[in-house]
C-alpha cells in the first residue's frame, strides 16, 4: 500500500513539475511581438539604410523588457545580419552570422588591432556593451576591448 502511495504522490509532483515549466514558456512570448520597419526608431531605420542599403527586413521584434544590454529590437536581415537596437533606436549588437562587419561600424583603435594581429581574419560581430565592447573574429575567436578600444583579453 506504501508503495502505490508513494508512486501516485511522485507521479502528481511530476505532473505539477511539467505544467508549472509549460506555463513559464508560454510567459515569454508575451515579452515580445512582431512588428514592422515602420515602428523602429527613425535611428534604427537609417543605420539600416546607411550600412545595409540592399537588404530587406525579414523579421523585427521588439521586447517589452529590455535584455540586459538594453536591446529592445531584434533585427533579422534579408542578408543574414542580425542587428539589436536600444530604445532609442542606437546599435547594441551587430552578429553577420559569418559575414565581415562593415569596417566603418568597427572603431578606428580597434580595427588596427584587429589588422595587426589578425591580419587574416575580418569581424563578423560586435557588441557594443556599457562597460566594454566585444568583438568576433571569423575563426570565432572573442576579443574584449575597453571603451576607448584598447585591447583587454581574448575572451574563452
Amino acid at each position: 500500500m506504501k508503495k502505490i502511495i508513494l508512486s501516485g504522490f511522485i507521479a502528481l509532483t511530476l505532473l505539477f513539475s511539467a505544467t508549472s515549466c509549460n506555463s513559464d514558456d508560454d510567459n515569454d512570448n508575451d515579452h515580445e511581438s512582431i512588428i514592422s520597419a515602420k515602428d523602429l526608431p527613425q535611428p534604427a531605420t537609417t543605420f539600416v539604410t546607411s550600412y545595409f542599403p540592399t537588404a530587406t527586413y525579414k523579421l523585427i521584434k521588439k521586447q517589452n523588457i529590455p535584455d540586459s544590454d538594453g536591446s529592445v529590437y531584434d533585427v533579422l536581415l534579408s542578408n543574414n545580419f542580425e542587428i539589436d537596437f536600444d530604445v532609442n533606436g542606437n546599435w547594441v549588437d551587430i552578429d553577420g552570422n559569418d559575414q565581415a562587419i562593415p569596417v566603418e561600424l568597427i572603431p578606428e583603435k580597434i580595427n588596427t588591432y584587429v589588422k595587426e594581429n589578425y591580419p587574416s581574419q575580418s569581424v563578423t560581430g560586435i557588441d557594443n556593451e556599457k562597460t566594454h565592447i566585444e568583438i568576433e573574429l571569423s575563426n570565432n575567436l572573442e576579443l574584449v576591448f575597453d571603451l576607448e578600444g584598447n585591447f583587454i583579453r581574448i575572451d574563452k
